[in-house]
C-alpha cells in the first residue's frame, strides 16, 4: 500500500540504494532538472534527469514543495505519493498550474574540473570547488491569469501572457531570482535549442512550436565565504502545450 503525502511535507523515503552508491555515481549537478509527465489516470509522474534524454531515480527527501493553483492563483489540494519507480502527483481537478521545487544538494571536488562527489566542501577534505544545485519547475495545465503571477520560487520563469500562446508567435517571459528581475539568465528550448539571454528587466522573447514545449532557464552565481560551496546553481523548466 502506498502512503499519500501532503504537498507541503518533505518526502523522506529514500529511493537510492545506499550512500555508497551516491558517492560512486557520476556527478548529477549540471543539465539535470525535475519535471512532470502526465499519466493515463489524470495525474503526473515526477521525472529527474534529462541530460541527453536520460532519466534517473532521485532521493525523495530532496523534494521540497509541490503546489497546485487554479486559474486565479488560489492554492488547491494536491496529493503526492511515493510509488514504485518514483513519485506521483495528483492535483485537484481545477488545477491550472503545478509548481515543483527540489534541492539537489551540495557537490564538491578536489580538482578544478571533472566529476564531483555529492558532499559539501567542508565534508570533502581538500575540496577546491563546490556547487549547491537547486531545481525548479512549472507545468501548465490550463492557461489563465495565474501564469502571469510570480509564485515566490527562488528562481522562476513567469510568462507575460494569461492566454495560451500560438505556435510560431513570440511569447514574452520574465526570469526572477528571489522575486527580482534577473539579467543574463540563459534560456533555451530544452538542451539543444539556441540560447537567448534575459535583458536588464529579466525579460526575454521566445517562440513556441506546436506540441509540447519545454523552456529551460539556467543561472550560476559565485558564492563567497561559504564553507560548503563556491557556487549556487539554479535550473528551471517550464512545460506547456501549444495546439
Amino acid at each position: 500500500m502506498f502512503q499519500p503525502l501532503t504537498c507541503k511535507s518533505v518526502i523522506a523515503r529514500i529511493l537510492c540504494t545506499t550512500a555508497t552508491a551516491w558517492l560512486l555515481c557520476a556527478n548529477p549537478v549540471y543539465a539535470h532538472n525535475v519535471w512532470l509527465e502526465p499519466d493515463a489516470q489524470g495525474g503526473y509522474v515526477m521525472q529527474f534527469g534529462g541530460h541527453e534524454g536520460k532519466t534517473e531515480t532521485f532521493d525523495p527527501a530532496k523534494l521540497q514543495r509541490v503546489h497546485a493553483y487554479d486559474l486565479r492563483g488560489r492554492e488547491l489540494s494536491c496529493d503526492v505519493q511515493s510509488v514504485r519507480g518514483g513519485i506521483r502527483v495528483k492535483p485537484d481537478a481545477r488545477a491550472a498550474l503545478i509548481a515543483v521545487e527540489l534541492d539537489n544538494g551540495y557537490f564538491s571536488s578536489v580538482k578544478p574540473e571533472g566529476d564531483m562527489l555529492p558532499l559539501p566542501m567542508d565534508k570533502n577534505p581538500g575540496a577546491v570547488r563546490g556547487v549547491h544545485a537547486r531545481k525548479f519547475h512549472k507545468t501548465v495545465v490550463r492557461w489563465g491569469a495565474v501564469m502571469q503571477k510570480p509564485l515566490g520560487q527562488i528562481f522562476e520563469i513567469v510568462p507575460q501572457a494569461g492566454k495560451a500562446p500560438h505556435a510560431g508567435q513570440p511569447l514574452k517571459v520574465q526570469v526572477l531570482l528571489n522575486g527580482k528581475p534577473l539579467a543574463g539568465a540563459r534560456l533555451s528550448w530544452n538542451e539543444a535549442g539556441a540560447p537567448t539571454l534575459s535583458d536588464a528587466q529579466g525579460m526575454a522573447s521566445v517562440t513556441p512550436s506546436a506540441g509540447t514545449n519545454i523552456l529551460q532557464a539556467i543561472w550560476r552565481e559565485a558564492v563567497q565565504g561559504d564553507v560548503k560551496t563556491t557556487q549556487n546553481s539554479y535550473e528551471f523548466l517550464l512545460r506547456f502545450a501549444v495546439h
